[in-house]
């Protein structure tokens, strides 16, 4: 504990001592200095309460104008939490005014009455202030630390950017004088970002970052500068203590974080919760990057796959239509010279297998180019459908009268598809398209189907004697591309119904 507060005096070369002398007698250690540059570089000597110049001190230039002035900005950006009092040899306004603009504690002309009494108020003030003014700054300093923290968990992008910006900004904060990230190998901490930049470091004290990784929890611990020798490498160089924290997060450990200070009044309890909280978010933050990363790498590679199953696709489709269009063309040939029920039955399995083909190219460009979405009338694109569509003899009721949000070529993808479909299970029958409360419905009265194990929305779900069903398979990958759930009612009376669901409306905004 000090035996008694102590004052740094700036005088100027026409100062009256008796005011340096006042102080002295009223119990205060008070050491006197010549200029601004005097003080500075005798601060980190005493355990000061207060300083006290006046105005017309020494700058550091040489020149003598207003050096009090100077003197305080270089103080407020340098130990703000020192409290300071402006001795001023004359009476002046503007002087007063641009003192407590810079956060001057006091202000006392000298050439007052009771100039003296005044100045050992004003003294005795800012001492009983200095502790408080010293909580405030760490506090001040603590946020600050904090929110460039922050800024830098916002802005990077992985994890080696996280670690590089968090250590650069702590360790370009006055509080601090270096911070790095490690990971233990083999017991010794691995250097992964260091905020100072060197080229190269050494751990010289390894043993607080060990624990606090292999303990899970903060550790402080004081730094004995004498051992590192001449070890210019040392990450501990101008160092008294470290703030070890585990960065952990979800029971998954990405190393420590160092905190190094040249000061041992430093990570009080407050500090300790505060970097207990950083440590956390930093941890958070690392994690959020690497499941980025990782749905990144798997979105690139379903795509190449995606890529892969097109271009299959249009090799098979290539491969498959050059012989069976050598086929019909043979099948047609043959038709003119022969007249045989046989021909007919081969030219309806050759139509059967080109609109396999279709249809199979459909569902896999499924994935191959972005849905565009916008208000569309559901009666024009179901009759559009229907107009493309070949279907015998059945008939279409359109009893819809609602606007939905959707890409209007997939639409009529998914209604030609069901069209279709519903011919082939009986070219007889009525289809009915209808609003419901969800979406809409498409209904055919044919025969029921026979639904298989598969599930008739499977790729390979026979749907006829004639070949695999695709339709239905295509219809489940454009209503899932627009985000719609499907289902479908299969009535042993013979009506077929599918149900589309979750289905946006334009707002009243036309969105």
């Amino acid at each position: 504990m000090k035996p008694q507060p102590t004052v740094l005096f700036v005088r100027s070369p026409s100062q009256d001592r008796a005011a340096i002398s006042m102080l002295r007698d009223s119990g205060l250690t008070v050491h006197e200095f010549d200029g601004v540059r005097g003080l500075e570089c005798a601060l980190g000597d005493y355990d000061t309460d207060c300083v006290v110049t006046n105005c017309e001190v020494e700058n550091p230039d040489g020149t003598q104008y207003l050096g009090g002035l100077t003197l305080l900005d270089r103080l407020r950006r340098s130990h703000p939490e020192l409290p300071v009092v402006l001795f001023a040899e004359v009476t002046n306004g503007d002087i007063a005014r641009e003192a407590y603009s810079r956060d001057v504690f006091g202000y006392v002309p000298s050439t007052v009455n009771d100039a003296h009494q005044r100045l050992l108020a004003q003294v005795d003030a800012a001492v009983a202030s200095s502790p408080a003014r010293q909580r405030a700054n760490k506090r001040k300093q603590l946020n600050e630390a904090v929110r460039l923290v922050n800024q830098a968990l916002v802005r990077s992008q992985s994890r080696m950017d996280i670690e590089r910006d968090v250590t650069a900004v702590l360790a370009g904060t006055d509080r601090y004088s270096d911070a790095c990230t490690v990971t233990c190998q083999h017991d010794r901490p691995v250097v992964r970002a260091l905020g100072s930049q060197r080229d190269s470091v050494t751990i010289t004290a390894p043993e607080p970052l060990r624990r606090a990784e292999s303990e899970d929890r903060l550790v402080v611990a004081d730094l004995d500068p004498a051992a590192l020798g001449d070890d210019t490498d040392a990450l501990e160089t101008d160092c008294v203590r470290v703030l070890a924290v585990p960065l952990v997060y979800d029971g998954t450990s990405y190393g420590v974080l160092g905190v190094y200070a040249d000061r041992v009044d430093i990570f009080d309890t407050e500090e300790q919760d505060t970097f207990r909280e950083v440590g956390h978010n930093i941890a958070l933050a690392i994690d959020a990057s690497q499941t980025k990363d990782a749905l990144r790498q798997r979105t690139t590679e379903l795509e190449q796959q995606k890529e892969r199953l097109r271009e299959l696709a249009q090799i098979i489709s290539h491969e498959l239509r050059n012989p069976l269009q050598a086929a019909m063309g043979r099948v047609e040939l043959l038709a003119t010279e022969h007249a045989a029920e046989e021909f007919d039955a081969i030219q309806r399995s050759h139509t059967r297998m080109s609109f396999l083909i279709d249809n199979l190219m459909q569902i896999a460009r499924q994935g191959g180019r972005q849905y565009t979405v916008e208000p569309v009338a559901l009666s024009d694109v179901m009759a559009d459908a229907w107009t493309t569509v070949d279907t015998d003899r059945s008939t279409i009721e359109i009893d819809c009268t609602e606007t939905v949000l959707a890409d209007s070529s997939r639409l009529c993808q998914l209604a030609e598809n069901f069209f279709r479909f519903a011919t082939e299970q009986g070219n007889t029958g009525t289809i009915t398209i209808t609003d419901t409360s969800g979406g809409f419905a498409l209904e055919h009265d044919g025969p029921p189907l026979e639904v298989g194990n598969e599930g008739p929305f499977e790729l390979y779900y026979a749907s006829t004697d004639e070949g695999v069903g695709l339709h239905l398979a295509v219809i489940r990958e454009i209503a899932h591309g627009h985000g719609w759930e499907i289902t479908l009612s299969n009535e042993s009376t013979g009506r077929v119904r599918l149900d589309i669901a979750d289905v946006q409306r334009p707002s009243a905004n036309g969105r």
